[in-house]
């Protein structure tokens, strides 16, 4: 996880805690090339960001996996 809100920087696969225009944060997971794939809501409190992260965690290893490309 790295946390843009306090200027860490990271590289590879990875969450990021971003603050929001109105000073919530929201979470980004963004791609080994830099790209973000996917964006959360805004929560009012970081820790609440945090735990977003982790229920991710959580749940995709248990997450069925469909392949969609033909």
């Amino acid at each position: 996880m790295v946390d843009l809100t306090k200027g860490e920087e990271g590289k590879g696969y990875r969450f990021e805690l971003v603050a929001s225009k109105d000073g919530q944060t929201y979470v980004r997971f963004v791609a080994a090339n830099g790209e973000p794939m996917v964006r959360s809501e805004t929560y009012k409190s970081r820790s609440s960001a945090k735990n977003c992260i982790k229920s991710i965690k959580e749940r995709a290893a248990k997450a069925e996996t469909v392949d969609e490309a033909q």
